[in-house]
C-alpha cells in the first residue's frame, strides 16, 4: 500500500510517528462511454453555455453561484491559502475519548489504517490497547488534503487502528424531515415474535461471507466478452513505423490468398 499522509499523532507529551493509509479501494471494474459506431471512447468537451464554444484549459476558472445565474470566481491560489497552515501541520491532535457508542455511524466518512514509524511502535500499541480496554475511541483533528477534518481512532484487530473522518455535524441531516408518521407502541406479541425472528437470524459478521455478487458477474461478462473480442495487433518492441507497415501489407497479402 502506498501512504497518503505521514506525520504524528500527539498523545499527551507522547508523539508517535504514523503514516495514513487508504482502508477501502473501489473494485468496480471501470466502464467507458463508448461511441458504438467505432467501439472507442467518447471524449467529454467543456463547452460554455453562453458562448457555445470549448473552453480550452487555460481559460477555465472555479466560481460559486451565490445567486441564481450570479457567480463569483475564486482562484487556486486563494484556495491554497486558505489551506496552507493546515496543510503544514502533520499532526493528529487528540481532542477527547468519548465513547463508543456516542457517536453515530452517519457520521463516519471514510477509513484509514495508522501505522507506526520507527521509535512509535510501543506508544502506539499502549494507546491501542488503552482504548480497547476503556472502550472508548479518539476524537481527533487532523489536515487531510490542505483541510482540517474531524476524526476518531479506534482499535482495529490485528494490533491495528483504525482512523475514520468524519462528516461536520452541520453535514448530517436531521431526521425530522422524514414523514415517519405516528409513534406505534408495538403489542407485547408483536414484539415477541420480532425478537424471535431477530434471534434466529443471529449470527457473527463474517466479511468474506458476503461477497458482492453484482461485481463477480460483471466481472465474468467481461471476461467473457473479452475472450471473443478481437484482439489489439502489437508490434514487436524496437519495431519501426515502416516494418509494422510491412508486416501489415504482408499480412493483407496473406490473407488475400
Amino acid at each position: 500500500m502506498r501512504s497518503i499522509w505521514q506525520g504524528t499523532l500527539s498523545f499527551g507529551l507522547v508523539s508517535i510517528p504514523v503514516k495514513l493509509y487508504s482502508a477501502s479501494e473501489d473494485r468496480d471494474p471501470r466502464m467507458h462511454y463508448l461511441h458504438r459506431d467505432c467501439n472507442q471512447p467518447v471524449r467529454y468537451k467543456k463547452v460554455c453555455s453562453a458562448c457555445g464554444v470549448d473552453v480550452p484549459e487555460e481559460e477555465l476558472a472555479l466560481g460559486h453561484e451565490y445567486a441564481p445565474g450570479q457567480y463569483v470566481v475564486v482562484e487556486k491560489e486563494e484556495l491554497q491559502s486558505l489551506g496552507r497552515g493546515a496543510a503544514q501541520d502533520r499532526r493528529i491532535e487528540i481532542l477527547q475519548f468519548p465513547t463508543s457508542d456516542e457517536l453515530d455511524a452517519v457520521y463516519f466518512l471514510k477509513p484509514y489504517f495508522l501505522e507506526p514509524q520507527k521509535g512509535g511502535h510501543r506508544a502506539y500499541q499502549l494507546l491501542r490497547e488503552a482504548l480497547s480496554e476503556a472502550n472508548r475511541v479518539a476524537l481527533c483533528r487532523l489536515s487531510l488534503r490542505q483541510r482540517p477534518r474531524l476524526a476518531t481512532l479506534r482499535p482495529y484487530h490485528d494490533g491495528a487502528l483504525l482512523l475514520e473522518t468524519m462528516h461536520a455535524p452541520d453535514e448530517v441531516r436531521d431526521v425530522e424531515d422524514l414523514e415517519l408518521g405516528p409513534a406505534v407502541t408495538p403489542s407485547e406479541p408483536e414484539l415477541h415474535l420480532a425478537q424471535a425472528l431477530i434471534e434466529t437470524l443471529a449470527g457473527r459478521f463474517v466479511p468474506k461471507d458476503h461477497t458482492d455478487e453484482y461485481r463477480d458477474a460483471l466481472e465474468q461478462l467481461l471476461q467473457r466478452k473479452a475472450e471473443v473480442a478481437p484482439q489489439p495487433v502489437e508490434a514487436p518492441v524496437g519495431e519501426d513505423m515502416d516494418a509494422l507497415l510491412e508486416r501489415l501489407r504482408m499480412s493483407l497479402t496473406g490473407a488475400a490468398h
